[in-house]
């Protein structure tokens, strides 16, 4: 097959179509169009774009947008494993519980002597008490005692509020309705179709709702960019900075 940029290249030219009248039609900036054609990948936002540009590109040209993504995947992407544990169904951890038989006779043995001896001592130390008075021994356990129970008490830790906030942007890597809602059910993207290219936020609230058209509005939480699939049907998530989960029809924000 022939060079990826030179096909695309070489059938706007033959169709006398200028860069920027694709630009207008795509809404793909000129600069990523040229970069495409020179297959210049490295100048491209990252795969996901690379691929979303292809494929509107090549349908723009009235090319076989599949074959020329699924060459450049063959090409030039590296395998690599996705981090989408938001948008997957969470699988359930078994934890193995270890069962602890009953002590053996040796520990038992050993118990119980330790018993044994240790009242023994205790007789030996209040042996020389003289009209109930406590012996320095006494009086010194009994401040360890107190000094080890201020200690413990210091020792606990204060309980943390759960105030945490998590930081949410839209990355659009094709046209896609979106409505974002924070914790006040406050709308931060109130239903709008974003081009694609466009990016939307960071907003940061301590929960977020957010529903996406039909896919391809990627969602960058804290940082890191989460790919939503692509439907024909809207999909909905609530976003803490605990975890993201999917959310029912009947829970989803609509923006109305």
């Amino acid at each position: 097959m022939a060079e990826i940029g030179s096909t695309l290249r070489e059938t706007r030219i033959r169709k006398k179509i200028d860069i920027t009248a694709v630009e207008d039609a795509t809404k793909i900036r000129a600069k990523y169009l040229r970069a495409i054609e020179n297959e210049e990948w490295n100048v491209l936002p990252g795969p996901t774009y690379v691929k979303t540009f292809l494929r509107t590109y090549a349908q723009y040209l009235g090319l076989d947008a599949h074959l020329l993504v699924d060459e450049y995947s063959a090409r030039f992407e590296d395998p690599e494993e996705l981090e989408v544990p938001a948008f997957a169904r969470e699988q359930r951890i078994r934890t193995r519980v270890r069962r602890v038989g009953p002590p053996s006779r040796l520990t038992a043995v050993g118990v119980v002597a330790g018993v044994i001896i240790l009242f023994l001592l205790i007789l030996g130390l209040t042996a020389g008490n003289d009209n109930g008075k406590s012996t320095s021994s006494d009086q010194a356990a009994r401040k360890g005692s107190k000094h080890h129970r201020k200690r413990s008490t210091a020792a606990t830790p204060a309980p943390t509020p759960s105030n945490a906030q998590v930081k949410v942007a839209v990355v659009a890597t094709r046209p896609v309705w979106v409505c974002l809602v924070d914790s006040r059910d406050t709308p931060r993207v109130n239903g709008q179709i974003l081009a694609a290219g466009a990016h939307a936020g960071p907003f940061a609230s301590k929960e977020f709702k957010v529903t996406v058209g039909n896919g391809g509005g990627d969602l960058e939480i804290n940082g890191k960019l989460r790919n939503t699939p692509e439907r024909s049907r809207p999909l909905s998530y609530a976003i803490k900075a605990s975890g993201t989960q999917i959310l029912s029809p009947a829970q989803r924000p609509t923006c109305r």
